[in-house]
């Protein structure tokens, strides 16, 4: 289960009422969860204040593993900055 999804279960919300909260659509909220779509520094910082954690407990990975994960599921950029 992916953080986002997690701590906004934790304080009791769901994908509509977070969306609402932030002025965007369930469907488009539901998106960011699901890593389909990326999102705004402003956004992350609105989602990080609703569920009151800090951007870094949400998004940044906690273990080795989960950087691992991350990073072999990411787009990656060779050393020149291109695809």
């Amino acid at each position: 289960m992916n953080k986002l999804k997690q701590f906004r279960e934790e304080a009791g919300l769901t994908q509509k009422q977070i969306a609402e909260k932030l002025g965007v659509s369930e469907s488009y909220y539901c998106q960011l969860e699901n890593n389909k779509r990326r999102m705004s520094l402003q956004l992350a910082l609105d989602i990080a204040a609703i569920l009151k954690k800090t951007p870094n407990d949400i998004f940044l990975p906690s273990t080795f593993a989960e950087r691992q994960e991350q990073n072999k599921n990411s787009d990656a950029f060779d050393a020149t900055g291109t695809e």
